[in-house]
């Protein structure tokens, strides 16, 4: 006689009812180390419970995790009671936990702080031996795991915030047996490479996950690297030793780019403000050199060079008179005497054209000097308006790339897409049925679909196996 076959969720209901009607599985106690914590928005505790040799999942809801004086963490060591029941979306076993009290810290949390200790008091985490981050990176190592979501991330993140940096990818495994030593060597090839800062990260994970960025031979190939080093490893709660050992520990890998590079458009902002300060300054020098020229070209003794030896001339002719005056100077020395008075008088008079010469000259070359610092500064304002439209020109580009992935993110999302797999939208009334308790019987509703609608009427609605379902 042959047997007939159930489907998947009707197993998986049975199953779910028959743990949930075992009084033993009610209000049981369980002790185990907490492993793979989330805590989204909503507030409720999803995580994992596990020994040496096995592990469970266990969620708490918001309603009871706030009778719990503490916030658990990955390696606390609790003792919870809960049911035991199945999550029949996914058809794994759950407990679902009504309280909970520590019993202790886990082994890997005992393994992590007392090498903490250890290399903490080898001097590693030292703050003085901590390398300053570069300004404006140009060349940057990423050291993560080949196509994961944090190096997407990373590398979108440095995209958008610095497009003109270079990246150079490490990928090595980043979780697992023997991941470490991988790590250590794509780190040391990294360091001799002459980079500027260098990106150590990796998604989110359990405390086993993240466990290889807890070895002692990396805390030290991290404290020897010459070139400054950036984690971001995990979520914002999770530390490990390499984050203790670098130069930087950001809260995630995003966190880490951002640490990493400056923005595009604040430092746009910043050279446009020096930009200003530079022109408002040149233009300052040149009036005040202007104004210099004119109060020397107005200065009386540019304007009548002669005032300079008027005094003396003066002498000179009073001197003269005075010797013309004395009869008894014989004719041949009075002869001597006025060539020599002309000799002088020819002497000045040359002295007088060479300074005014010379001031002719001086007038020209601080003329001169004006035009080519003019022409120099107005260079300079060409060359920084053509690096400032290159720049505008990438912020361009990097727009559009952003615009063109959330085309694809909304296209992804539509529901449209949904619709070809042989989905439908059901409403009444132009609003969303999403539950039996939406509509009546009797109501008339609209099923869309993707080449067209229907239009049905609700015959009757019952409940089975613990979900909502409508005959029409």
């Amino acid at each position: 006689m042959s047997r007939r076959a159930i489907g998947v969720s009707a197993l998986v209901h049975y199953l779910k009812e028959t743990m949930e009607g075992n009084p033993i599985l009610h209000g049981i106690l369980v002790e185990g180390e907490i492993s793979n914590l989330r805590i989204p928005y909503s507030g409720h505790w999803y995580f994992s419970l596990k020994d040496e040799r096995a592990g469970i999942s266990c969620v708490m809801f918001a309603s009871s995790n706030r009778r719990v004086g503490f916030v658990p963490k990955n390696g606390d060591k609790v003792i919870i009671s809960g049911d035991v029941s199945v999550y029949e979306a996914g058809g794994t076993m759950q407990i679902i936990a009504q309280s909970m009290q520590p019993s202790g810290i886990g082994e890997l949390y005992l393994q992590l702080e007392a090498l903490k200790k250890k290399l903490s008091e080898e001097g590693l985490f030292k703050e003085e031996h901590k390398k300053t981050l570069p300004s404006y990176p140009m060349h940057i190592a990423l050291i993560t795991g080949n196509q994961t979501a944090g190096r997407e991330d990373v590398l979108i993140t440095l995209k958008k915030r610095w497009p003109i940096a270079e990246i150079a990818e490490f990928p090595c495994p980043v979780q697992g047996k023997g991941a470490a030593a991988e790590i250590c060597k794509a780190l040391m090839n990294a360091d001799r490479g002459n980079y500027d800062v260098i990106l150590l990260v990796r998604g989110g994970g359990s405390l086993e996950d993240l466990w290889c960025f807890n070895d002692e031979q990396l805390a030290h190939v991290i404290y020897n690297a010459e070139t400054p080093l950036i984690t971001g490893i995990g979520h914002e709660t999770d530390f490990t030793i390499a984050d203790y050992a670098a130069d930087v520990r950001a809260n995630t890998p995003t966190g880490a780019a951002e640490t990493a590079v400056p923005d595009q458009n604040e430092v746009k902002a910043q050279l446009q403000q020096y930009q200003i300060r530079m022109c408002k300054a040149a233009q300052n020098r040149i009036d005040q050199e202007h104004s210099r020229i004119m109060h020397l070209k107005e200065n009386a003794v540019f304007a009548r060079p002669e005032r300079i030896y008027s005094e003396q001339s003066n002498t000179l002719n009073y001197l003269e008179e005075r010797l013309m005056r004395f009869t008894d100077v014989p004719k041949n020395e009075r002869h001597e005497l006025n060539e020599l008075i002309h000799s002088f008088y020819a002497a000045l008079e040359n002295k007088k054209q060479g300074l005014k010469i010379q001031l002719d000259q001086v007038q020209t070359e601080m003329i001169l000097a004006v035009k080519q610092k003019l022409a120099a500064d107005h260079e300079q304002l060409k060359l920084q308006r053509h690096a400032l439209d290159q720049s505008v020109k990438q912020d361009t580009e990097a727009r559009r790339f952003r615009l063109e992935m959330h085309m694809k993110l909304l296209d992804a999302y539509s529901p449209l897409k949904a619709m070809d797999r042989g989905y439908s939208i059901v409403s009444d009334n132009n609003r969303t049925v999403s539950s039996i308790q939406d509509v009546q019987e009797q109501d008339t509703i609209q099923i869309q679909m993707k080449d067209g609608s229907l239009h049905a009427a609700v015959i009757s609605k019952e409940k089975n196996h613990g979900e909502s379902k409508t005959d029409l």
